[in-house]
């Protein structure tokens, strides 16, 4: 995918896709930061590895449902069901992947946990880059300019996928 330059776009949070898979497909390994979640503006808690979980260890137990279960500097990543079968997902450099049982609309629009919606499926978002979360002080810091997306040029994202 590629992205040429709008002057009036704003902030981008992310360049890349999001697509769902059947929720029977609910367990990911990655390549890359871990084991915990990471984000461009929170790598220094991660260490390079492979990690494998079940996509709903990557649901934050946050008293607000948000973003929550990011993955940074990922080389590949498997989501695949109880037998092993699934995608593999292979970026040309490294990639951002988030896998939720939930999109970013449901958890948006839910106040508690228990407002979310039945797991109908698996949400896998692959991106080249993703924003910071900000709030390095507990009043709303706004992210630090150094993890924006800079969209004054254009982006491209490759990545493969195969059957598992």
């Amino acid at each position: 995918m590629s992205y040429d330059p709008v002057p009036e776009l704003g902030d981008m949070p992310e360049f890349g896709m999001m697509f769902k898979l059947d929720a029977n497909y609910d367990r990911l390994t990655w390549y890359g930061l871990g084991p915990e979640e990471t984000y461009a503006d929170r790598k220094c808690g991660g260490k390079l590895g492979v990690y494998s979980n079940h996509v709903s260890d990557n649901l934050a137990k946050y008293l607000t449902p948000q973003e929550c279960g990011g993955k940074c500097d990922v080389r590949w990543a498997k989501v695949t069901d109880v037998s092993g079968r699934g995608m593999m997902f292979i970026a040309d450099s490294d990639m951002f992947v988030n896998v939720l049982p939930y999109t970013p609309h449901e958890m948006e629009n839910a106040s508690h946990t228990y407002e979310l919606p039945p797991v109908h499926s698996t949400v896998v978002r692959l991106a080249k880059q993703q924003m910071g979360v900000g709030g390095d002080d507990s009043w709303g810091a706004k992210v630090l300019q150094p993890f924006h997306i800079d969209v004054s040029k254009p982006l491209e994202f490759k990545f493969s996928f195969k059957g598992v």
